[in-house]
This record gives structure tokens, sequence and C-alpha cells, in this order.
């Protein structure tokens, strides 16, 4: 009888932590907006984890509401690789000057995150 208990407990106990797992996890989406300086195109990309766009592979770290004085902005953490380099940084919506990545081709804006 208690090799039973013992067996439920642990039954119990891992189906717990399973369940708080999947509860944890949020599932993010990102939306951004690139601008072609070359051909004056504009694409929106949407994506949750990672995404290809010609030759700029994107990928989603985090995605924050951060509080200022007087506004709540959104921000995403992405980490951005062009051939050999590779940038980590915030994209915010709201304040875009505070946006560092820099290309000579596109320039990329965080619309929704």
């Amino acid at each position: 009888m208690q090799y039973l208990w013992k067996k439920l407990l642990i039954v119990l106990f891992l189906s717990s932590i399973i369940f708080y797992k999947l509860q944890a996890k949020e599932i993010d989406n990102i939306n951004l907006l690139i601008l072609d300086k070359s051909s004056s195109s504009k694409y929106e990309l949407e994506f949750s984890s990672s995404y290809q766009f010609r030759n700029l592979s994107f990928e989603l770290v985090s995605c924050k509401n951060i509080k200022f004085d007087k506004y709540i902005d959104t921000a995403a953490l992405l980490k951005i690789i062009q051939n050999d380099k590779i940038f980590i940084g915030w994209f915010f919506k709201y304040t875009d000057e505070l946006n560092l990545y820099s290309n000579k081709i596109y320039e990329i804006s965080l619309k929704n995150c």
C-alpha cells in the first residue's frame, strides 16, 4: 500500500511540473516593418521565434513592456545575423531613436510585440 502512495505522489509531482512548464511558457509574436532603401519597398514580417528574410536572419529573444516616466513602451530583444555579423539589441516601438541597429540597405522598425 505504501508503495502505491509513493508512486501516486511521484506521478502527481511530475505532472504538476509539466503543467507548470506549459503554463509558464508564453508564445510571443513580433511584427517588424522593414524598409528596403535600395528599392523603396516596405515589408511586414510576423513571426514567433525566428525568421529568414533575404540575407537577414531574425531571432526573437524577448518581448517586454517598459515603463518610462510618462508612457509605456514595447521593446523586443532581437538577434539579427547578416553574413558573419551578429547584432543583439533592443528595438522600441514608440522611441525609434533608441534602436541601435544600422544597415546600409534595410531600416527595421518594431510594429508590435
